[in-house]
């Protein structure tokens, strides 16, 4: 069976998903930054595509949150919770932030990374995260670091969502949420003002978060499918993703993405996420949120060294390509032990019980009475 019950915190391989999605927006990037390469046919399309490993990385995010929520009705403990959350993610962002707006300050570098010189207004707005709701802002020092800013959104939304899932189940939340989605994604295609209709911030993207908490109930509920359906289902949701993206469907690419990204995620509850969970790709996705931080000023300070480079667009991919990699890997490896762990096992320490132990269920007062849940 592909969908397993499962009573441990993670999936093997669900590491490994974020490290391909984290490789995807890297590609991505270099053919959106790298303007000399002459890159053939459709090739450049494909290339954008993997813009949407952030879309990937969302449902992830919303699946390992909600995994140890369900299955039993244990509570969320809010102030435990948010407290984790900032130790975990804020220390490497503030560190990749300081490293990108000295980059983007500076009078002999800020033309190598940002299209205007940057100010302290900036960096104070991306220290707020709140760079993605001012039209303009995202690029002005690093702009991957909107997702950031998206995640702790949608954690300050989890303890709400969380009350909506107890309440009405999983089901009509994650159709709310894809009516938000629609909804926000089509007032903005007519022309309301910005950010309206923007897909950098909660209300374009909350359907995917949600996805991924369907994921871990379904997980949890024991869904069972045979690895071949779980392929086939895969293999169709990206089809279909893709091609809502080549063809700039806007108003429904993040519901198709949402798709995606979960069938990705169920594939992986079984055979298939054993086996990667035991590969250097695993390996690589636990340092992938170091990559991404990281990735982009590499990119753009590389580009005309590339560019310089003979031999045309085969030699400057291959090569420049294989250098930015390892120049961001070498990074996130010295983030990701010098700042991301170390904050992270700070935050267990600080904040150790995010989530309350599992309810039980307590007998009425009448006690001929079945036992019912409290």
């Amino acid at each position: 069976m592909t969908i397993l019950t499962t009573t441990s915190t993670r999936v093997k391989g669900v590491d490994a998903l974020r490290g391909l999605a984290a490789i995807a927006v890297f590609i991505c990037h270099i053919g959106g930054y790298w303007g000399f390469l002459d890159l053939p046919g459709k090739v450049p399309q494909l290339v954008a595509a993997g813009a949407h490993g952030v879309d990937v990385f969302i449902v992830i995010s919303g699946f390992c949150l909600a995994l140890p929520l369900a299955g039993h009705r244990r509570a969320l403990r809010v102030p435990q919770f948010y407290g984790r959350r900032a130790w975990r993610i804020l220390p490497p962002y503030y560190v990749a932030l300081a490293l990108a707006a000295v980059l983007a300050l500076l009078p002999a570098t800020w033309h190598l990374t940002v299209a205007r010189q940057a100010s302290f207004s900036d960096v104070l707005l991306h220290l707020m995260t709140g760079q993605a709701w001012v039209p303009g802002e995202v690029g002005t020092i690093n702009g991957s670091l909107w997702s950031v800013a998206l995640e702790v959104q949608l954690y300050a939304l989890l303890p709400l969502l969380v009350l909506a899932w107890r309440r009405w189940g999983i089901v009509p939340v994650l159709v709310g949420a894809v009516a938000l989605d629609l909804a926000w994604r089509f007032t903005g295609a007519l022309g309301g003002p910005a950010p309206l209709g923007s897909d950098l911030v909660v209300p374009a993207r909350l359907d995917q978060f949600v996805a991924g908490m369907a994921c871990a109930v379904a997980i949890r509920a024991g869904l069972a499918w045979s690895t071949r359906r779980s392929l086939i289902t895969f293999a169709l949701a990206t089809l279909v993703a893709l091609s809502t993206s080549t063809l700039n469907l806007g108003v429904v690419t993040g519901i198709t993405w949402a798709a995606a990204g979960a069938s990705a995620v169920l594939l992986l509850a079984g055979p298939i996420g054993h086996t990667l969970g035991g590969t250097a790709l695993e390996l690589f996705g636990a340092r992938s949120f170091s990559f991404y931080l990281l990735h982009q000023p590499v990119l753009l300070v590389l580009a005309p060294a590339v560019a310089a480079l003979p031999g045309g667009t085969p030699t400057q991919l291959v090569l420049g390509g294989s250098l930015a990699l390892a120049i961001t890997v070498l990074g996130a490896e010295v983030l990701f032990r010098a700042v991301e762990m170390p904050s992270h096992r700070a935050g267990r320490r600080r904040f150790p019980h995010t989530v309350a132990p599992a309810e039980r269920r307590q007998p009425r007062t009448d006690p001929t009475t079945e036992p019912i849940p409290v």
